[in-house]
């Protein structure tokens, strides 16, 4: 199975995906994170068939954003923290040379 995510509604509708910030369950401008408890079923059910991932829009991905994404994936999957995305396959697509992330770390200048 196959998710597709995106940073703006907009890409997200043309890709038949959702926005990252919606899958991560935060509301805008609210700070609050989606809280992740061990045995959580909804986040389970989520990821449990899931073997890629596709990210469109990256330029306007951040390294918190992208770090966030990783955490919660991996503990969908029950998946050493160690393991980059607890093992699903992500592919990332966009244009580096456009927008830029908002209140995050480019992460291609690290």
């Amino acid at each position: 199975m196959m998710r597709k995510l995106a940073p703006t509604g907009i890409v997200a509708a043309e890709i038949d995906g959702m926005t990252i910030h919606s899958f991560l369950g935060e509301q805008h401008n609210s700070g609050k994170a989606r809280t992740i408890k061990p045995g959580n079923s909804k986040l389970e059910k989520e990821w449990a068939l899931v073997e890629y991932l596709l990210i469109d829009e990256m330029s306007m991905v951040g390294l918190t954003l992208l770090a966030k994404l990783n955490r919660i994936i991996c503990a969908g999957k029950h998946a050493d923290p160690q393991i980059p995305f607890g093992g699903v396959n992500v592919i990332f697509f966009g244009d580096y040379l456009q927008y830029r992330p908002v209140y995050d770390v480019f992460i291609f200048f690290l």
